[in-house]
């Protein structure tokens, strides 16, 4: 599977680092730092790397920076369960195939930003460049197995005045997470939103060809609130029109926008396959595009100009 070169998804996430919830009033707190620095001191000695899914996958952090604002990482991951890759050209017409080696997997690399300072009810904001196996929930998997060692606890006395270790335990949900259906019955459905993505031939097949990648949209405005049934209905419509809207299956994607009542608008895919729309997780994602040259197909250091556009969004989650 590849990646595109001219934009990336972006998932906006929250992040919470507690203890458990059955610790004691005398068990310590963890915080974003405690993660930040398991995560050098695990590439410091080499432990960075996480087998998993019976060792077919796996995924390591050896890139980590901060700026003013924000903790900054490239997360890398490895998956054996993919094929090799098949090139097509446009000019001739004629296929070229690059096979994998039996101990080769497919190799994606994403920014995942931490805002340093937490919200009032003590969750971190997260910003996540979904590529192939990277994404919110297996970028939680990961922090949890950085600091699931003894090397990372921290102690406090129990009952009987033994030292007693801690571990720290990861959540991350969507940014001020409720479903579509409890962010509805609040707020004001702005409108839906279809994109697709598609390759055009701008001087046909026979000559050097110019191959430009075409964008369509469509948005229906709302502008309203509306009851459940009316968002049910509106949502079956929608899919509706998005089967015909394009026939490239993995190219769509359809967004909502929602106004809540204190003036902020959110935006959240819609995934089209899910049998209950209002009762999917309302999580923001958004692009980044408009990049002064090609996206890598794999990042080897910090992108300055994805760092910067990632760093807008995070800081526009105060505003």
């Amino acid at each position: 599977m590849t990646v595109r070169s001219n934009f990336r998804w972006v998932a906006v996430g929250s992040l919470l680092i507690r203890n458990r919830a059955n610790s004691p009033a005398n068990a310590p707190d963890f915080n974003i730092n405690d993660l930040v620095g398991a995560l050098k001191k695990r590439a410091e000695d080499n432990k960075q790397y996480r087998l998993f899914n019976s060792e077919t996958r796996t995924m390591w952090c050896d890139d980590i920076d901060e700026s003013p604002d924000f903790f900054e990482i490239i997360l890398q991951t490895g998956d054996k369960n993919v094929s090799g890759i098949s090139f097509f050209n446009f000019s001739n017409r004629a296929s070229r195939d690059i096979e994998k080696e039996d101990d080769e997997g497919g190799h994606y690399t994403a920014h995942v930003l931490i805002r340093k300072e937490p919200e009032p009810d003590g969750r971190y904001p997260i910003l996540v460049e979904k590529v192939p196996g990277i994404y919110l929930s297996s970028v939680k998997d990961h922090f949890a197995w950085t600091c699931n060692s003894s090397k990372y606890e921290k102690h406090a006395p129990d009952p009987d005045d033994h030292p007693r270790g801690y571990r720290a335990i990861f959540e991350i949900d969507g940014f001020q997470s409720r479903t579509l259906r409890d962010a509805l019955s609040s707020g004001v459905l702005k409108d839906i939103e279809f994109i697709s993505y598609q390759e055009q031939h701008l001087d046909g097949h026979d000559e050097d060809p110019l191959i430009d990648e075409v964008v369509r949209e469509a948005r229906w405005n709302v502008g309203k609130r509306v009851t459940e049934d009316q968002a049910r209905t509106l949502f079956q419509k929608a899919k509706q029109f998005m089967d015909d809207f394009t026939d490239e299956i993995d190219e769509k994607q359809m967004f909502v926008r929602i106004k809540s009542e204190n003036g902020q608008i959110k935006r959240t895919e819609v995934d089209q396959d899910a049998t209950e729309t209002l009762e999917q997780a309302f999580i923001q994602n958004e692009t980044i595009t408009g990049f002064s040259e090609r996206l890598p197909p794999r990042y080897t250091e910090f992108h300055q100009e994805v760092l910067q556009k990632m760093r807008a969004i995070g800081i526009s989650l105060s505003d």
